[in-house]
């Protein structure tokens, strides 16, 4: 892998029912009738910028008092490269600090954490492995650190204790296989301290946070199970740690108050969304704890902080791949509930990191995207609030919308702000794709196998066939509105159907097609490329571009042949969801770079 994200292996999952955990609704979490939060104090964006014209992230903040905060990421001008990001709040405003590079084309960093204002460290992962950054006060340096495998190591959380005693946590491992990786500060370097990988096949350290020098917790996720390991003084060793879902959990951040006050979040897979997952730790054994949900398709929590027993923050996002808000919850010693935080209307929004330094002085960090990404900072303050509107935090510069050219007068009066607009009106111009009634083109509805096998076949100037013997899938007679597209497309060999178990399983007889399923992300991808006619492209030496998508999955080279002719893009963290159902903007999106990219 060239990125440092959290390995995520997506895959479709049914509810593991009396597992505890209570999904409520955010209308839900108001009628309860207590208060969100303090109501004198709220969240608010902060201005701050990044040097990337293509996408600028903060992955990582640390909070040394309130005129000295660092968060950490990475900058990029293009898709294929990316440079470290370093910024710095000094009480009044947020600023870019020089970082050193070693690496020409890319380079992240994921973490930071601070023992003292000219002691402060930020680690990722670059073109040559772990990356470990030192700020002495007065500038930023590279540290050497080691790296166990030549193919692929990263650092993707870090904890301070004192000068000479600091912990970095991430994974290393090959093309197939994905290991712990445990790194140390002991004043002079930075070593590997020996750490359970319960998996062969995945396991990886996300967060770690430390108590005392003989007591400290990393969590991450090994195959499809939680991962928490505790540090005794002497060695790490695995602690048992619940899975609400019966496949996909994953642990993305802790922190703690005490040896008996631990909390960790992160997310675990039912079918097609994603559900937080948070778990304490009361000093014998870990259990999942309810929180509330947006009742959207994903709601994904990537990290957490406290202040006390009774005050914990956590922060990620929830909605969709093209339309999500941030999420921040919070903790009152009794429940979890959803607080209100600005979001930049329909557009991509993510807090990837939150640090606290009092009960009205709280800082989330990410980034949001329209056209192009940028960072995102917010405030948890008792002054200076303000009330977000439709298009974005008030205090903060919202993207101008003007009217988007057209090639022909669009009907639809719900795509006027998708960033997929030009896709989507210059395939409608051209008689390819429909709206859902005369006036909707329903964008974030999903797109069944029939409907693209029509779009497909228009798009690409398939010749139209229908076969003289009679169908060739049993459930899709000449009756049905996709018939001569699916007819054409098989022929054409680009469409195929299920086997006969999938069949069966689907209530169908063999051979069928299944047009009226929810096609996914890797399904389209595929067909793309496959009607595009593009040679197939792999990375050198097995890598992937995508966490989810390593050479073993079925779509691996068709990813990453439509991702190398910029036809597709992956999601902030690294991963492409190659499972996920597609929605019929995105679908618009892909067919259209696939007819436009050569």
């Amino acid at each position: 892998m060239r990125k440092p994200a959290t390995i995520l292996l997506i895959a479709a999952i049914g509810l593991l029912l009396g597992s505890g955990v209570i999904r409520a609704t955010y209308a839900q979490a108001i009628a309860s009738g207590r208060p969100l939060i303090t109501p004198a104090a709220c969240w608010s964006v902060v201005s701050s910028s990044g040097p990337g014209t293509y996408m600028n992230s903060l992955n990582g903040v640390a909070a040394i008092s309130s005129s000295d905060i660092w968060a950490v990421g990475n900058s990029r001008n293009d898709r294929n490269s990316s440079s470290a990001l370093i910024e710095h709040w000094d009480g009044v405003s947020w600023s870019i600090v020089a970082s050193p590079s070693r690496s020409p084309s890319y380079a992240s960093l994921s973490g930071v954490a601070a023992v003292s204002s000219n002691d402060v460290w930020a680690v990722g992962a670059d073109d040559y492995g772990t990356l470990v950054e030192h700020w002495d006060g007065n500038s930023w340096s590279i540290i050497p650190s080691p790296n166990p495998s030549q193919f692929s190591n990263g650092l993707q959380a870090v904890t301070a204790i004192s000068p000479s005693n600091v912990w970095a946590v991430g994974s290393t491992g090959n093309s197939s296989a994905s290991y712990t990786l445990v790194e140390h500060w002991d004043g002079a370097s930075w070593s590997i301290v020996s750490s359970p990988s319960p998996s062969l096949n995945v396991s990886t350290l996300n967060g770690i946070s430390a108590i005392a020098p003989n007591d400290i917790w990393a969590v991450g996720v090994h195959d499809y199970s939680t991962l928490v390991e505790h540090w005794s003084g002497t060695y790490w060793n695995v602690v048992p740690s619940p899975n609400p879902g019966p496949y996909e959990n994953i642990l993305n951040a802790v922190t703690a108050t005490s040896h008996g006050d631990i909390w960790a979040v992160g997310e675990y897979y039912y079918r097609y969304s994603v559900n937080p997952l948070v778990e304490h730790w009361d000093g014998a054994n870990w259990s999942v704890v309810p929180s509330p949900d947006t009742g959207s398709q994903d709601n994904r929590l990537s990290a957490v902080t406290a202040i006390s027993s009774s005050d914990v923050w956590m922060v990620g996002y929830y909605g969709s791949s093209n339309s999500s808000n941030t999420l921040v919850e919070h903790w009152d010693g009794t429940s979890w509930n959803i607080v209100p935080s600005p979001s930049f209307g329909s557009y991509i929004n993510d807090l990837h990191a939150v640090a606290a330094i009092s009960q009205t002085d709280v800082w989330a960090v990410g980034d949001y995207y329209y056209a192009t990404g940028t960072t995102l900072v917010e405030h948890y303050s008792a002054s200076g609030c303000n009330t977000p509107t439709p298009g974005g935090p008030t205090n903060t510069p919202v993207p101008t919308l003007t009217p988007q050219p057209t090639i022909c007068p669009n009907p639809f009066v719900d795509i006027n702000t998708s960033i997929f607009f030009p896709a989507i009106n210059t395939l409608y111009c051209r008689g390819d794709i429909n709206g859902t009634d005369a006036t909707h083109y329903s964008p974030t509805d999903t797109s069944t196998r029939g409907q693209f096998a029509k779009l497909i076949a228009l798009a690409f100037g398939l010749p139209i066939y229908t076969p003289s013997s009679g169908q060739d899938f049993t459930d899709v007679p000449p009756t049905y509105f996709a018939y001569a597209y699916i007819e054409s497309g098989y022929n054409a060999r680009i469409l195929s159907g299920f086997d006969a178990n999938t069949c069966a399983m689907n209530g169908a007889a063999f051979p069928c097609f299944l047009p009226n399923t929810p096609i996914t992300r890797g399904q389209l991808t595929k067909l793309v490329v496959g009607a595009a006619h593009y040679p197939s492209y792999t990375p050198l030496g097995g890598e992937h571009d995508f966490s989810d998508v390593p050479p073993s999955n079925i779509f691996y080279t068709s990813i990453e042949t439509a991702y190398n002719k910029g036809v597709v893009t992956g999601y902030p963290d690294g991963s492409f969801h190659p499972n996920n159902p597609i929605r019929r903007d995105e679908m618009a999106q892909i067919v259209y770079m696939g007819i436009t990219s050569p």
